[in-house]
């Protein structure tokens, strides 16, 4: 019953927001694992993985700087994929190589509700596919991710024994050539319940991915993440901790 409500729901908002299109509608379940050591007082590691499966599965690595006064965080890095094809059958075979950065910006807050502002560019090289195989060649698209989350920290709300948080994650993505781009326009919307026991932060929660492949389709993906976030320091800076959030890792 829930889920023909929230298909329901979907199908509503396709209709009157896109009355022209065609709506198609997918269950997809996502997992993510993310790490970041802090290496030294204004810097840190960053590796993680994502897999959506029968979609895409990702490794991406980068080098974090962080302000003094953790407002801004700065990223640079690269990531190696395996994105599905149609003759594929769900298989991860075709390969993308990944340049990328990001900004984030964290306002100060001195109440329990904070927000973060965050600019990622994706250099996509991508590899070109016929009707019934893979090709040698790569194509390049860049791709623009603006975002604004929500976080509200409840702290042991719940249980003295773990932080509690909740996180509204919205984000928008414009993908533009020199290739011709297969999904010129998406948004995300994530809701996060995490939970953090000294350096682990368990995320579960629901997202909606909406995209535009084609001026007749509207395409909406949707169903349960489950993300675990592990920080760690390869040493004991006391007085110089950089800040990490789940919602930074997206």
């Amino acid at each position: 019953m829930k889920k023909l409500v929230v298909i329901g729901f979907l199908v509503l908002l396709g209709r009157t927001s896109f009355a022209q299109r065609e709506t198609v509608i997918n269950t997809e379940v996502w997992y993510g694992l993310m790490t970041s050591g802090q290496l030294a007082k204004n810097w840190s590691l960053w590796l993680d993985s994502h897999y959506v499966p029968e979609l895409f599965l990702i490794v991406r690595g980068g080098m974090t700087y962080h302000t003094n006064n953790q407002q801004w965080a700065m990223t640079a890095g690269y990531a190696g994929l395996g994105l599905t094809t149609p003759f594929s059958e769900g298989g991860l075979i075709r390969e993308e190589r990944r340049p990328w950065g990001q900004v984030v910006f964290r306002p100060q807050s001195k109440s329990n509700l904070s927000a973060s502002f965050r600019y990622r560019h994706d250099m996509r090289y991508r590899q070109q596919f016929s009707s019934t195989e893979l090709l040698d060649s790569f194509q390049l698209n860049h791709r623009a991710r603006f975002n604004m989350s929500l976080r509200y920290n409840w702290k042991d709300l719940l249980s003295p024994h773990f932080n509690f948080a909740t996180t509204l994650f919205n984000e928008s993505l414009f993908t533009v050539g020199p290739a011709p781009a297969d999904n010129p326009f998406e948004h995300r919307v994530f809701m996060l319940f995490s939970f953090q026991k000294n350096s682990v932060v368990v995320s579960p929660g629901y997202h909606i991915r909406i995209a535009t492949p084609n001026p007749e389709t509207l395409r909406i993906n949707h169903g349960l993440f489950l993300w675990v976030n592990i920080n760690y320091r390869v040493k004991d800076f006391r007085r110089s901790r950089v800040k990490i959030y789940p919602e930074d890792r997206i």
